[in-house]
């Protein structure tokens, strides 16, 4: 999948500069450029360059659209305000999306978060952060801009490969201010190599869902499968 398009409409620059900062703990900047490469392979600038030498350009693709970072869409569940889970919401016929009113159907921005392999090579090489010793021989899969806390009750996340049972989170971290969740997955329950196919990562909550699929052959860091 080449990089040669905007980031998605609900990933405004703002949001994607506020995701590096939390990710970096520093600012990136005022402007973004727009990449114009392939991402994947060995093309992928994280097997061509080495880690000390990345942009701060080149670390927020990392982290934000490439083999190990995925946009995904909240899905509220049946029943549930989709207006709700949204910070700002457009105005419809003299009032805001959600509402109850008689006018027109309102029109809501769907909600998007990033959905991270946080353990994965290039992201510790990025990003210089260590795990709690609980995420010790686990994949960690972190959720980045999620809804307020208020919508998250019951909060439940497994991983599946392609023909194998589903494995579900054995710990879970809350993390800068509740922004983000890591969810950490037993790697003897799910041995995973190159040739697994369609890796879903699933979290689920009372009021919401997001669901995103990684692809093994894809991720590979300098000849290695990096989970």
């Amino acid at each position: 999948m080449p990089f040669a398009e905007e980031p998605p409409s609900q990933l405004t620059r703002r949001r994607w500069n506020s995701h590096l900062r939390n990710l970096l703990g520093a600012a990136t900047g005022a402007g973004l450029c727009l990449w114009a490469a392939d991402l994947w392979g060995a093309s992928g600038f994280w097997n061509r360059k080495d880690p000390s030498t990345w942009t701060t350009d080149e670390v927020l693709q990392l982290t934000t659209r490439s083999p190990w970072a995925r946009s995904a869409r909240v899905l509220p569940k049946p029943g549930r305000d989709r207006g709700s889970f949204q910070p700002i919401a457009p105005e419809v016929g003299g009032g805001r999306a959600g509402g109850r009113g008689t006018g027109p159907e309102p029109v809501v921005t769907v909600m998007e978060v990033i959905v991270v392999w946080e353990s994965a090579q290039p992201l510790r090489d990025a990003l210089k952060y260590r795990f709690p010793a609980d995420f010790a021989d686990r994949y960690v899969i972190g959720v980045h801009d999620l809804p307020a806390a208020k919508d998250r009750e019951n909060v439940m996340a497994t991983l599946q490969a392609r023909g194998q049972s589903p494995v579900d989170a054995g710990v879970v971290l809350e993390r800068q201010g509740g922004s983000v969740l890591l969810f950490g997955f037993s790697k003897e329950l799910l041995p995973l190599t190159a040739s697994d196919k369609d890796v879903l990562f699933t979290l689920n909550t009372d009021r919401f869902s997001v669901r995103t699929k990684f692809d093994p052959k894809e991720m590979l860091y300098r000849g290695m499968l990096a989970l």
